[in-house]
């Protein structure tokens, strides 16, 4: 029973979260929640998610495009570091570009009862953790399976490597006879498999005073394959490398002029003012006692053996170390600083696709092609122009170009695929993906940009394209011929702070920078976020480059998904409505994240233990995951009577809320000094509370007060309204 000097105060807290401060300093705010959005300045709990196809991919997806072709049919695309994959109503498709195809003999050996089968290859030029299927496989009596009952099909194996000329694949049938190197086949092996997690930065400065040193060892051999990113270092002595470790190649001298390997490779850079500069790091793809197998950031021109004049040591960094020698990679060393995961860029072309893979080619998806095995191929034009080291592409939205973020600059006639250039912006002729060739009969063209070291990302807006460097955005705007497309550079220092970490909200861009976010409407501006601080300070800089950004109509929401300090892959969102204005943020296992337009709600893919999925997310009356209960929750800053000189006594809480059958839980949580650890709070509660409950009685004294919100329990649905308390002054002390 409540106290008869008692009154019920309404506690209105204002819409979104506050945290840039401490609780009790943001009162009147909401300021702790996971998976809670506000509409009409009521919080409610988010809706859930369940698998859209049952198959799991490999790999965490870093770009998702959904569209419909001419017949209606919904589609999507996502690319992850190990392949890319198509999605056509109720499968998941491998579609990753084929890089090589070759004839095997005597191809396949099988021992009795083995679930392994070993390939001799030649020259195959893979890394474990590659791929490759076959076709075309024959026996000596003209059949096509292997040790009696092993049937290779057009299944995808990945690739376990056993030496230069062989490898090993794991089958899911065991052998019921033995088979020696019997059978022929054609290979086809998929692009590299890529980089899923950026290696921390090396170098001095960046491990403890007195941290292990690298180990170093000479080279006296560098190994390239034309059209390959991997790279074969002989070493003069055993090396103690292991796969994913990093390595460094450091001049023998200050005043060493790098050596090329391959026509284009670099592996240290040059010297400045008598000082080595910097990396690039590269990871360790595979490793033999004497060789080390790395994955450069290009496909080499050439292939060949570098002998003479390397003039530099291999120094290797296991995963759990760094070193802290001068002259080492370090942040201020741009190129190597940490090695750059594998990104994909999609966009269509009508109701096809064009695609690129991050420093690789630009790829073409047909889709009223059915062949199978269903690939993408390579853009290739007939002066074959098509830069071939890309960063990132896009279609620019009313005049048809294939617009190049990033790449090979155009050469000359007779070499036409130029010097990568990380700030080059390229764009083919209008309304032809496949001529990238300058000339009076043609749109094509190419800018160099300023004010950054490289070109991040790009977005359409209504009637131009966003492009930003690291530091700076620019204005792509097309004027025709003969310039085709002007730039203006419209802000400096708000650079982009990954690829895919901005979006165009009904003509305005909004985006995520290295310390803020901006929104570009005219001009450039920094949002007034409210929970900044708290957002950078839980993200995981070394992974920074896997945020990504999307937009829920629906809600009319800007969704930023994004690694935490606690995690290598994206597991926490935040949430900025621009209509309300307000923020939220949560936990989350999605990775990339597309709106509604094309299946009706927002579809993502996500990571779990489970394997990952593609996701309908937030579908209609769904508040499970995958038929789990999700917990959400909802928590205020604190609260207090003539600001804490009085104790005060809540005995009543009066509920307003909609909801469903489900239980919520309410608690009330007091304290008697806004520093007092949150160990120490009294708590009263969590009182369950169902859509029938009328009032909580309890007994909470303190100086100060907070309430929590919470649900664990499966199907519920809820919006809270306004809280009333009874609650009176209880005194000085």
């Amino acid at each position: 029973m409540s106290s008869s000097n008692s009154k019920l105060v309404k506690m209105n807290f204002t819409p979104g979260i506050r945290r840039e401060t401490t609780q009790y300093a943001e009162e009147g705010a909401w300021y702790d929640t996971d998976r809670v959005r506000f509409r009409a300045g009521k919080p409610e709990n988010l809706r859930g998610y369940d698998t859209k196809v049952s198959a799991t991919f490999d790999g965490a997806a870093r770009d998702l495009l959904t569209w419909s072709d001419h017949d209606q049919f919904k589609r999507a695309m996502f690319g992850t570091p190990q392949k890319l994959y198509e999605h056509d109503g109720d499968r998941i498709v491998d579609i990753t570009p084929v890089s090589t195809s070759v004839t095997i003999t005597n191809a396949f050996t099988v021992a009795l009862s083995a679930t392994t089968v070993t390939v001799t290859a030649p020259g195959h030029g893979r890394s474990t953790g590659d791929y490759v299927f076959f076709t075309s496989v024959s026996g000596p009596s003209g059949g096509v399976t292997l040790g009696g009952n092993i049937i290779l099909g057009t299944s995808v194996f990945q690739v376990s490597v056993i030496g230069a000329n062989s490898f090993a694949i794991d089958v899911s049938a065991t052998a019921s006879a033995a088979q020696s190197s019997a059978s022929q086949a054609t290979a086809h092996y998929p692009i590299f498999t890529g980089v899923s997690n950026a290696a921390p930065g090396l170098g001095y400065g960046a491990a403890p005073y007195n941290a292990t040193d690298p180990t170093s060892v000479g080279i006296s051999k560098v190994t390239t394959n034309a059209g390959s990113p991997l790279v074969t270092v002989s070493c003069d002595a055993a090396h103690n490398a292991a796969a994913n470790d990093f390595v460094f190649f450091k001049p023998s001298s200050n005043s060493v002029t790098p050596a090329t390997i391959g026509g284009n490779l670099i592996l240290t850079k040059s010297s400045v003012g008598g000082v080595s500069v910097g990396g690039p790091l590269f990871t360790v793809t595979s490793v033999a006692s004497t060789q080390i197998i790395i994955t450069t950031k290009a496909n080499a021109s050439a292939s060949g053996d570098v002998t003479s004049n390397l003039n530099m040591t291999a120094r290797i960094y296991p995963q759990s170390t760094t070193g802290r020698e001068w002259g080492d990679p370090t942040s201020a060393g741009a190129t190597g600083f940490s090695s750059e995961i594998t990104q994909w860029s999609l966009d269509n072309w009508g109701e096809d696709v064009i695609a690129n893979r991050r420093k690789g080619s630009i790829y073409f998806f047909d889709t009223d092609v059915s062949t199978v095995p269903l690939r993408v191929v390579k853009v290739s034009g007939a002066t074959n122009s098509t830069p071939t080291t890309v960063d990132s592409i896009l279609v620019s939205p009313n005049d048809r170009h294939l617009i190049a973020l990033g790449g090979n600059q155009f050469g000359t006639t007779a070499s036409p695929s130029g010097t990568y250039d990380p700030l080059t912006v390229r764009w083919a002729n209008q309304e032809d993906y496949t001529n990238w060739v300058p000339s009076v009969s043609s749109t094509s063209g190419e800018v160099q940009l300023t004010d950054g070291t490289k070109i991040v990302g790009g977005v359409r807006s209504r009637n131009a394209i966003n492009v930003w460097t690291d530091n700076a955005l620019w204005l792509q705007t097309f004027v025709g011929p003969p310039f085709t497309f002007k730039f203006t550079q419209m802000g400096s220092n708000c650079g982009l702070v990954a690829p895919h970490a901005a979006v165009d909200y009904d003509g305005r861009t909004v985006w995520m920078g290295f310390d803020n976010f901006y929104v570009f409407d005219g001009q450039v501006r920094t949002l007034d976020c409210t929970v900044r601080r708290f957002i950078f300070d839980r993200l995981n800089n070394n992974q920074q480059d896997k945020i990504f950004a999307g937009i829920n109509s629906e809600f009319k929401e800007v969704i930023w998904l994004y690694p935490s300090v606690e995690s290598t892959e994206c597991d926490s969102y935040v949430i900025w409505s621009p209509d309300e204005n307000y923020w939220t943020y949560g936990t989350g296992i999605f990775t990339t994240f597309a709106d509604k337009e094309i299946f009706g709600n927002t579809i993502t893919t996500g990571v779990s233990a489970a394997g990952n999925n593609l996701y309908n997310n937030e579908p209609d009356n769904i508040f499970t995951a995958n038929g789990n209960a999700i917990t959400s929750f909802l928590e205020s800053a604190d609260f207090d009577i003539q600001d804490g000189n009085e104790l005060m006594f809540i005995d009543r809480i009066v509920p307003d809320l909609t909801m469903n059958d489900g239980t919520l839980k309410f608690s009330v949580k007091t304290k008697d000094f806004p520093d007092q650890p949150d160990s120490n709070l009294v708590e009263k509660g969590p009182f369950s509370i169902t859509k029938t409950t009328s009032k909580i009685d309890l007994r909470a004294r303190g100086r100060q007060g907070r309430v929590r919100v919470s649900c664990d329990s499966a199907g519920t649905k809820w919006q809270w309204g306004t809280i009333r308390m009874s609650m009176q002054q209880d005194g000085m002390r």
